[in-house]
């Protein structure tokens, strides 16, 4: 009991006393922006939707532990859609995970089967490119060591791959 106390008291602590970085811009009207680490968009959803829709969500340790606690808020269909709602509010206030380049499922999962085509003829070209997954449809090139011109070369030939096979 002494030890799950002692980890509260240390994740609360962590949790309070995390700096809060920003970028501000010097003008007429000054404004600062917040950045939000990603890893810490699961903190910060699940603060927002606590206080500004009402929940009472536990502190996730990760994203998949705050999927599996809102997993657990959904009992009716009314709850679901009030929850979609929040968390959509939530994450269109605080920006997070805006790197999703739409919602629509259709686009979503054609923009994955084209990257998985993409990623295939990359490697066939020689370079080390992972698959991207349905959760990160985008392909991932910061591990290269290539230079931006040889990658764009090669992306180039796949694209132009791609058009001759659809011919």
């Amino acid at each position: 009991m002494k030890k799950i106390s002692i980890l509260f008291f240390i994740l609360f602590f962590n949790i309070c006393s995390t700096s809060e970085n920003g970028v501000i811009s010097i003008s007429e009207n000054t404004t600062t922006t917040q950045i939000i680490n990603e890893e810490d968009y699961p903190l910060v959803l699940a603060k927002c939707l606590n206080e500004e829709k009402g929940y009472q969500i536990i502190t996730p340790f990760d994203l998949e532990d705050l999927k599996t606690t809102i997993n657990q808020l959904r009992q009716s269909k009314e709850d679901e859609l009030e929850l979609g709602e929040a968390i959509d509010f939530c994450i269109d206030k605080y920006n997070l995970w805006m790197d999703r380049s739409t919602l629509n499922p259709e686009e979503l999962a054609s923009l994955y089967d084209e990257n998985i085509s993409l990623a295939r003829c990359l490697r066939e070209k020689g370079l080390n490119v992972p698959d991207p997954t349905q959760d990160q449809p985008k392909i991932d090139l910061s591990n290269l060591v290539q230079s931006k011109d040889e990658i764009i070369a090669l992306l180039d030939e796949c694209e132009l791959d791609e058009k001759t096979n659809k011919k």
